[in-house]
């Protein structure tokens, strides 16, 4: 077998392995030779045919507070004929360490089996809420802002983009977005396409909401999805709604994904008779950390302390060890490789999950296996604890 990254010329294959495999339109397929942030990796047969692939996009995310390099994978196939071969098992075993060598944090896909990705070293990471509201029930408080659509242009531009830096300087995982990121936006045109967006200012001129959706028909009715739906406070929030509850006589409901919050029930003014329902989303992707020594000098922790960790990785080597942590007022100050005594073993899965904010440290001592405690008077909880997490993208 032979691994390498693709060469431009390959890119028509690509996108035919991938539309053969998942059975699924050429134009949609994910190879873009005149993208610079985009690279695939493929899995050839020793005759050169090939098999496999994966596709490797370059993103800036928000960890903690600090700006952080994410490899997005997508774009994961295998011709049917080949599968079961290890054409994709060796992508990931050539990709990830040259993700380390290119110096990024963290990596994130989105999973078709989490037991699959587990072997590559991914964990579940963000936890998202799935709302559903019945308009005909809704009953909102008055709101005294106005509501605007996008058609095309720049004229939402700057209102769009900050709102959207509202959740990504809060969120861990979330994407950092620049002007180039907008064409959705630029070029939308909602009569044509029949996808709207539309932008909730207050009366002082703030945006305070952005959501983006289309009508779907349903079992249920004429249905409204959202598959953008960002507020910065009650007021986006209800200043959304507030459009919705507009098209609600001919709309059933309305359906959208925010952030697992568990305050953002508060906010719906009626539960009973069914007029909300919401579930969470308990995979919204898989977190792998690349570059564990970096990881550690840009995490927040909680006040001042020390911490030995060893780490398990089979795939990146320089991930493979004993890290001596020190930390003092919530920063970093020294991340040495030591051959001291752990105070806690575990693998790169569960560190990943852990340092990105999955839960607090007594959760998962509690439901996670793999967590060895070496010295139960470390100082785990202030390393390990809940953080806000969120992700908009895909790739």
């Amino acid at each position: 077998m032979i691994v390498r990254k693709t060469r431009p010329e390959e890119a028509l294959r690509v996108n035919q392995l991938f539309a053969i495999a998942f059975e699924m339109p050429l134009q949609n397929c994910p190879a873009d030779p005149s993208n610079p942030k985009v690279h695939h990796w493929a899995a050839y047969t020793d005759g050169g045919e090939m098999m496999s692939t994966l596709t490797i996009n370059d993103y800036r995310m928000n960890f903690d507070g600090k700006e952080c390099r994410m490899a997005g994978v997508g774009g994961v196939a295998t011709l049917p004929q080949y599968r079961r071969n290890g054409g994709i098992r060796a992508c990931f075993q050539a990709s990830l360490p040259d993700l380390y060598a290119q110096g990024y944090d963290f990596s994130y896909l989105y999973p078709f089996s989490t037991a699959y990705y587990r072997k590559f070293g991914y964990e579940t990471c963000v936890q998202k809420l799935s709302w559903e509201l019945d308009l005909s029930l809704l009953n909102l408080p008055k709101v005294a802002g106005t509501l605007r659509l996008a058609e095309g242009g720049d004229a939402l531009l700057d209102a769009v983009m900050a709102l959207d830096a509202l959740w990504e300087r809060k969120y861990n995982m979330m994407v950092l977005h620049t002007s180039e990121d907008y064409k959705w936006l630029t070029e939308t045109d909602p009569a044509v396409k029949q996808e709207f967006t539309y932008v909730y200012s207050a009366s002082d001129g703030t945006a305070k909401g952005c959501t983006t959706f289309r009508t779907v028909a349903e079992s249920s009715g004429r249905n409204l999805i959202c598959s953008r739906f960002c507020f910065a406070d009650k007021e986006g929030f209800y200043g959304l709604l507030s459009l919705f509850k507009a098209m609600s006589s001919d709309h059933a409901f309305v359906k959208f994904q925010t952030p697992a919050d568990a305050g953002l029930q508060y906010l719906m003014p009626e539960w009973s008779l069914g007029a909300a329902k919401w579930s969470v989303l308990a995979n919204a992707g898989m977190v792998r950390v690349v570059n564990v020594m970096e990881n550690l000098k840009k995490a927040r922790y909680v006040g001042t302390g020390r911490l030995t960790l060893q780490i398990h990785d089979s795939i990146i080597p320089e991930n493979d060890g004993v890290f001596a942590l020190e930390f003092r007022n919530g920063q970093a100050v020294s991340v040495q490789r030591t051959k001291a005594e752990p105070d806690l073993t575990l693998s790169i899965n569960l560190f990943s999950a852990l340092i990105a904010g999955v839960c607090d440290f007594d959760a998962a001592r509690n439901w996670m296996d793999g967590i060895d405690i070496r010295n139960p008077q470390a100082p785990f909880s202030q390393v390990f604890y809940r953080k806000p997490m969120m992700i908009v993208d895909f790739f």
